[in-house]
C-alpha cells in the first residue's frame, strides 16, 4: 500500500521555493513539509551559488524565461550538488516554471529529475523553455487541463496529474452562525477577473442595499481603487492565517471570478472550511469543484444574471449547508495532505521503476 511505501529508500529531495504571499498553512510546499522531504542543497557548489555576485546573477536572469529573479534562480543553483551527484535518487523541482532551466547542463544520468508545473497553458508558453522538458524524467501537473500542452513536448507516460492540496487539519468548518447578512469573500490577484468582481459588488449592492451584504476581499492593493467607494467592501491585507480561516468560516459564499487556472489555493481552502462556492468554470477548476458544492458559471455569463443567482443561493440556507458539507468531505477525501502525499509516493515509485 502507498502508506507503507518507504520513501527514504528512493532518496527523494525537493528544490524548494515558497511563494511569499501564501499563508503559512497554504501553498504547494506544505505537502512536502508534511512528507518531511529534505531540500536539495548543500556541498561546495551550493555554497558558491549562495555567494555569487549580483552582477553575475543579473546576467543569468536575462537568459531565463522566468520572471521571479533570485527566488527562482538561487534554489536551482543551490540544488546543483544534489542533481550533479552520481548517487541515485529523485530530485523534484516543485515549481518547475520558476526553478528548472540551467539544471540540464549538469544533471547526472543517475538522478531522476522531475518538475511540477502550476500555470495554465497560456502562461506556460511565456514561462517555460520547451527544450529543457526533454531532460525531465517526469512532470507532475495540477490539473488535466495542462496535459495537452505537455504532450507536445514529452511522452505521455512521463506526464502525471496529482491535484493540488489543502491543510484540512487547519482549514476546518466552524459552527453555523445566526448572522442573516449575506457575506461574500474573494481572494487573489493572478488571473482574476477584477472587472467582473466589481460588477458583482455593484449589482448585488444595488439589488439588496449596502446594509444587507458585506464583501471581504484579500486582493492586490493595485485593485483597491475600484472598490473604495463601496462602504460595504472590506479591503484586507497582511492578515494572519487564523484571520483568513475565520473569513472563510463566517462567509455565506466564496466568490471566485477567474480568467484561467489550474488549481487555486483559495478555492481549496474554502472547500476545507465548508464554504459554498460560486466560481468561473475555466481551466482545470472542474478537477476540484463540482456542481454539488458550487455554482460554476461560464466566462460569458451575464453579470446581472450572476448577481441574481448569488442572491437566490444566499436565501437557500439549507442548500448552502449541504454544499458546504459536500465541499468539506471532498477536500478531506481527495485533496488533504495525506491523500496527496500518497499520490506523490506512487508517482515517485513509478518513476524509479522506469528504465
Amino acid at each position: 500500500m502507498a502508506q507503507e511505501f518507504d520513501l527514504n529508500s528512493l532518496n527523494v529531495t525537493i528544490v524548494h521555493r515558497r511563494i511569499k504571499h501564501h499563508a503559512k498553512h497554504s501553498g504547494y510546499n506544505t505537502v512536502f513539509e508534511y512528507m518531511k522531504i529534505p531540500h536539495a542543497e548543500g556541498g561546495l557548489r551550493s555554497y558558491i551559488a549562495s555567494h555569487i555576485p549580483a552582477s553575475l546573477r543579473w546576467r543569468l536572469h536575462t537568459l531565463r524565461p522566468q520572471a521571479v529573479g533570485d527566488e527562482g534562480l538561487l534554489p536551482e543553483l543551490k540544488a546543483m550538488s544534489t542533481v550533479a551527484s552520481s548517487s541515485p535518487g529523485i530530485c523534484h523541482f516543485i515549481y518547475g516554471e520558476d526553478t528548472y532551466f540551467y539544471t540540464p547542463l549538469w544533471q547526472h544520468k543517475n538522478k531522476k529529475v522531475i518538475a511540477s508545473y502550476h500555470y495554465p497553458p497560456v502562461r506556460l508558453d511565456e514561462r517555460v523553455n520547451n527544450a529543457v522538458l526533454s531532460r525531465l524524467d517526469a512532470v507532475v501537473l495540477m490539473s488535466n487541463s495542462q496535459k495537452d500542452w505537455f504532450a507536445k513536448y514529452m511522452p505521455e507516460e512521463k506526464i502525471y496529474v496529482v491535484n493540488h492540496h489543502v491543510d484540512t487539519n487547519f482549514f476546518v468548518p466552524a459552527p453555523p452562525t445566526t448572522d442573516t447578512k449575506l457575506k461574500i469573500v474573494s481572494l487573489g490577484g493572478i488571473l482574476r477577473d477584477m472587472n467582473l468582481l466589481h460588477e458583482v459588488v455593484s449589482g448585488i449592492t444595488k439589488m439588496l442595499g449596502k446594509d444587507q451584504v458585506e464583501f471581504n476581499f484579500l486582493i492586490p492593493k493595485s485593485e483597491w481603487p475600484k472598490f473604495k467607494h463601496f462602504d460595504n467592501v472590506n479591503l484586507l491585507s497582511g492578515i494572519s492565517d487564523e484571520q483568513l480561516r475565520d473569513l472563510y468560516q463566517t462567509s455565506t459564499i466564496g466568490f471566485m471570478p477567474l480568467i484561467d487556472c489550474t488549481a487555486n489555493n483559495a478555492v481549496l481552502e474554502m472547500m476545507a472550511c465548508g464554504t459554498a462556492i460560486v466560481c468561473s468554470n475555466v481551466g482545470g477548476i472542474s478537477d476540484y469543484i463540482t456542481s454539488d458544492g458550487a455554482i460554476m458559471f461560464s466566462h460569458d455569463t451575464d453579470p446581472a444574471l450572476l448577481c441574481e443567482q448569488i442572491i437566490q443561493l444566499s436565501k437557500q440556507t439549507e442548500k448552502i449547508k449541504i454544499m458546504g458539507k459536500f465541499n468539506r468531505k471532498r477536500a478531506e477525501k481527495e485533496f488533504s495532505l495525506a491523500a496527496t502525499a500518497n499520490k506523490l509516493k506512487l508517482v515517485y515509485q513509478s518513476i524509479c521503476q522506469q528504465s
